[in-house]
């Protein structure tokens, strides 16, 4: 870890590739709560729903949300105030995921959920 809450670095320059964490593939609806950046969903055995666990309401938080199958309903959800706002949807509890194969790529600005891309 660097850095501390009473301590920051300003600037990081970095030389070759940076990891970020994939979770496991979300194949049923869950919650979830991981330090992954990288969430894969595959709703092909039925509609799924992920929700955002209220412990990921962090200013700066990039969660990147992968649909890897056509079939069935997919949404994002928030688990307590916070909203999300994606596409050109006003903020809400709920967003459904409905570009297949789309990413869904939300930064928190430590509130709610806004769509990046």
């Amino acid at each position: 870890d660097l850095g501390s809450s009473s301590y920051k670095f300003k600037n990081l320059h970095l030389a070759g590739s940076a990891l970020v964490g994939v979770a496991s593939t979300v194949t049923s609806s869950a919650t979830f709560n991981g330090d992954e950046t990288i969430i894969p969903v595959n709703p092909s055995s039925g509609n799924i729903t992920l929700t955002i666990d209220s412990d990921q309401k962090v200013a700066g938080r990039i969660l990147i949300i992968k649909r890897i199958s056509d079939s069935n309903n997919f949404y994002i959800e928030t688990e307590g105030s916070e909203q999300i706002q994606a596409a050109n949807n006003a903020l809400a509890d709920s967003y459904q995921v409905d570009n297949n194969y789309s990413p869904v790529q939300i930064f928190c600005d430590g509130s709610n959920w806004f769509q990046i891309n």
